[in-house]
């Protein structure tokens, strides 16, 4: 057998270092984004705190510090609790009995931003891309349909020429599709504008019935939305996101009122009977509210600070008294019943 030379020695050492080398690298780079992914959140599968007991109400949390804009619930019957704080955090969140769903940023640069899934224990689940900045997210109580809406140009309503794109999912099974491509009946015939826009959804539970806004000619419509016939159907004029109470017999929404177009005030419809009532709220709030009970509505009011990131949300009663901060430092809430378990995972 032949001795190696001293040069086939020097080079196999050699080689042996850049291995090691690279693979010291790449362990750095795997415990480095690790330790990033931690950072931020993580991905949410690690267990996290326990979920309050009974009704919850479910929101972004965005008290200062590592945690701003994770999710956090509260029990609803005791709101003077501390706040649990989920691993997960979004720019948008909405919850239901069978689970939830995040609007956020990823780390991928071509993919900037994702929806995901959440379990009824509100752990990140199954993810979907999103094409533009998130703006509104729901789900059914039932846990069969997800919604998000997203600018994919422009970044609020009060731009002109902006474009949304609003998304309704079905979990576990085909998707429902962009519903800007629904037919839009308005005044009984099918209207063909190219400018439409639809954002704002709220679903009726055990159904594929849905309400939501319709913006096209610098007018906007609430209809109502069926997920079978693929049809948006226009009901009233100068509506804008929608949300169905608990019982199901009112709708929620903001209208805008006054010489200044961008000045909005919320209004209850009921369904039954058409009489629309504005609520106590006197501010302009540009938010899609959720009902708290039967006979409360809440929503998150920004109240500025560095970067305008902040907000609180309040609560309005429909008959009588006057708005109140009801979660601080907070936004985008939700209740849910975590009773039922459903198929959002």
């Amino acid at each position: 057998m032949t001795e190696p030379s001293p040069r086939r020695i020097r080079d196999g050492r050699i080689m042996v270092a850049i291995t090691v080398l690279v693979i010291a690298v790449a362990a750095g780079c795997v415990t480095s984004s690790v330790l990033r992914a931690g950072a931020a959140g993580g991905d949410g599968h690690g267990g996290g705190p326990d979920l309050p007991k009974g009704r919850q109400i479910v929101f972004r949390s965005l008290r200062p510090g590592p945690q701003f804009g994770h999710i956090a619930a509260l029990p609803a019957a005791d709101l003077g609790r501390e706040r649990v704080v989920l691993p997960t955090r979004c720019e948008r969140t909405a919850a239901s009995s069978a689970g939830g769903l995040c609007l956020r940023q990823t780390r991928n640069p071509i993919q900037l931003f994702a929806a995901e899934l959440l379990d009824s224990r509100l752990r990140p689940g199954r993810q979907i891309p999103l094409n533009g900045i998130p703006s509104r997210a729901r789900v059914s109580d039932d846990g069969r349909y997800y919604a998000t809406t997203a600018f994919v140009t422009g970044h609020s309503y009060l731009s002109d020429g902006f474009s949304t794109e609003t998304v309704i999912g079905r979990v576990g099974g085909d998707p429902v599709g962009n519903i800007e491509q629904f037919t839009f009946i308005l005044n009984g015939q099918p209207n063909t504008n190219v400018d439409r826009n639809v954002w704002g959804v709220t679903f009726v539970p055990g159904s594929e019935r849905f309400f939501a806004t319709v913006a096209t000619q610098n007018r906007r419509y609430l209809v109502e939305g069926d997920i079978g016939r693929r049809t948006l159907t226009a009901l009233r004029d100068n509506v804008e996101c929608p949300s169905l109470s608990p019982d199901g017999q009112r709708l929620a929404y903001k209208k805008r009122t006054g010489l200044n177009s961008d000045v909005w005030r919320f209004h209850v419809l009921d369904l039954a009977s058409g009489v629309e009532t504005p609520l106590a709220e006197a501010r302009s709030v540009d938010d899609q509210a959720a009902w708290l009970d039967d006979g409360h509505v809440m929503y998150g009011v920004p109240k500025g600070g560095p970067g305008g990131r902040n907000a609180d949300v309040w609560v309005v009663p429909l008959r009588g008294g006057a708005p109140r901060l009801l979660i601080p430092d907070a936004d985008s809430p939700t209740v849910r019943s975590p009773a039922k378990d459903g198929p959002l995972h």
